[in-house]
C-alpha cells in the first residue's frame, strides 16, 4: 500500500511541475547575497535585525533580480503580495520607486529596465515590535508600444517568498522545501521542478542530507507525508 502511495505522490507531482516550468520565463532570477539563485517559488527567512538610523530597526532582504537572457531594455515589474504584517512596515524599491505598505494586500510596484544585469531590489520589514512579515514577490514581464504608451502583459517571471521574523527565527522543518511551514505535495513538487530543470543546490530541498538533490530526497520527503512526522 505504501509503494503504491508512493508512486501515486510521485506521479502526481510530474504531472504537475513541467506545466509550470513551462509557465515561467527564467530570464530573470532572484538570487541572494552570496549570488546564489534562488529556487522559483522557495521561501526565504530573514532574521536579523540591524540599525537603520536612530531608533528605527530593520531586517533587510538581501535579495536581487538577476537578467540571466533578457535583452537588456526588457521592461519588468514586481507584484508583491503582503501576507502578514504584524507591525511596522514593508519597502520595497523597484525597479527605482519606492513604495512603503503598512497592511496586507496586494500590490505592483511601477515597471522598468534593471539598472544593470544585477539589481538589488531593495526589500525590508521595519519591525516595531516582535513579530512575522510575509510577503510573496512574483517578477511580471511587460511591454509597452503606442502614443500614449501603453503597458501590457508579456509574460509571469519566477516567485518566491520572504519570510522576515523578529524575536527568534522557527527551526527549520526537515522535508519543508518550499518553506511554507508544512510538509506535503507541494514540497514534492517544488523538489521535482529542482531535478528536472537542473536547478542549483538548495539546502532545504537536501532532504536526506547526503549533499545532493535527488530522487532519494523525494522519497524521504514522501515517507514524511505518510508517516505524519
Amino acid at each position: 500500500m505504501k509503494r503504491f502511495l508512493t508512486l501515486l505522490l510521485f506521479g502526481l507531482s510530474l504531472l504537475a511541475m513541467p506545466m509550470h516550468a513551462q509557465d515561467v520565463d527564467n530570464s530573470f532570477v532572484f538570487v541572494d547575497e552570496e549570488g546564489e539563485i534562488i529556487a522559483d517559488g522557495a521561501t526565504v527567512v530573514r532574521n536579523t535585525v540591524e540599525q537603520y538610523d536612530e531608533g528605527t530597526e530593520v531586517i533587510y532582504s538581501g535579495i536581487s533580480v538577476l537578467n540571466e537572457s533578457a535583452p537588456a531594455s526588457q521592461l519588468l515589474r514586481m507584484h508583491y503580495s503582503i501576507k502578514q504584517i504584524d507591525n511596522g512596515s514593508y519597502q520595497i524599491c523597484f525597479p527605482i520607486t519606492c513604495n512603503t505598505r503598512t497592511e496586507v494586500g496586494d500590490f505592483v510596484t511601477s515597471d522598468g529596465t534593471l539598472m544593470s544585469d544585477l539589481q538589488d531590489i531593495q526589500s525590508e520589514w521595519f519591525p516595531t515590535a516582535d513579530g512575522t512579515c510575509i510577503v510573496e514577490l512574483r517578477i511580471e514581464l511587460v511591454t509597452k508600444s503606442g502614443f500614449p504608451p501603453t503597458v501590457s502583459h508579456q509574460a509571469w517571471g519566477r516567485s518566491m517568498t520572504l519570510k522576515f521574523v523578529k524575536g527568534g527565527a522557527p527551526e527549520p522543518i526537515k522535508g519543508d522545501v518550499n518553506g511554507d511551514g508544512e510538509v506535503g505535495i507541494s514540497d514534492v513538487n517544488a523538489l521535482v521542478d529542482m531535478i528536472l530543470s537542473g536547478a542549483d543546490f538548495v539546502a532545504s530541498a537536501d532532504v536526506d542530507k547526503d549533499g545532493e538533490i535527488g530522487i532519494s530526497d523525494v522519497n524521504a520527503v514522501i515517507d514524511i507525508i505518510l508517516s505524519g512526522n
